[in-house]
């Protein structure tokens, strides 16, 4: 009879454990799909949030570039942004188009002396290669020479640096027209009427000793 129950008791005692295991296996696939799709919502949220934020200020840039330039209203800012895109735009929103083939002409000399100053970077470096790579004494460069390595390299510094002063005055000059174009659109907001004009009015004050008359003068501008 103890054998029987003992044997009913440890059939029991793992039949439950069983169930406490299955139990357990739900309830964790269960908690981690939840994890999962708490994730996924949270991801999709900041998804939305983002590309409408990214809408928003493409939308107000777009509204910004491209609304009517004859508008009052940040006008200044608009021919700023439109510099900044494409030198002369700006100038030509201000109607000022004899400035843009000076920017024009100024942008092409900026990169005919960085296509120029690069080429003869490379030209240099290539003949300072053969010193450092292949280890020859001399070289010759068009037809004149030798030169050593110590004649060479001054070259190749000058025009590395003055190809990349050539970038930087192409980058100051295209700054230097949008600024222009932008106090230009603030200069075309003031008010530059010529009438100015004073005014004479008579006046009458009162005080603690009676009334005073006299004459108030206005000054129009």
């Amino acid at each position: 009879m103890i054998r029987i129950l003992a044997i009913l008791f440890f059939f029991s005692t793992a039949t439950f454990a069983q169930k406490i295991d299955s139990l357990r296996k739900v309830y964790n696939s269960r908690a981690l799909e939840n994890v999962e799709l708490n994730k996924k919502m949270v991801v999709d949220s900041v998804k939305k949030i983002g590309l409408r934020n990214v809408r928003k200020s493409a939308i107000g840039l777009k509204k910004m570039i491209f609304s009517d330039s004859t508008q009052k209203g940040n006008i200044p800012r608009k021919v700023l942004f439109r510099s900044l895109i494409l030198p002369g735009w700006g100038q030509a929103t201000n109607k000022q188009y004899w400035i843009i083939p000076i920017v024009y002409a100024a942008a092409g000399g900026g990169i005919y002396a960085i296509k120029f100053n690069n080429d003869k970077y490379k030209f240099y470096k290539g003949y300072l290669a053969n010193f450092v790579i292949d280890g020859v004494k001399e070289v010759t460069i068009n037809g004149r020479g030798p030169f050593t390595q110590a004649q060479v390299e001054p070259a190749v510094k000058a025009y590395h640096r003055q190809r990349d002063l050539s970038y930087i005055g192409m980058a100051l000059g295209w700054t230097l027209q949008a600024v222009q174009a932008n106090v230009s659109a603030h200069l075309k907001g003031f008010d530059m009427n010529d009438d100015i004009s004073i005014k004479l009015e008579p006046s009458i004050q009162s005080s603690s000793f009676g009334n005073a008359v006299g004459v108030k003068i206005g000054l129009n501008f």
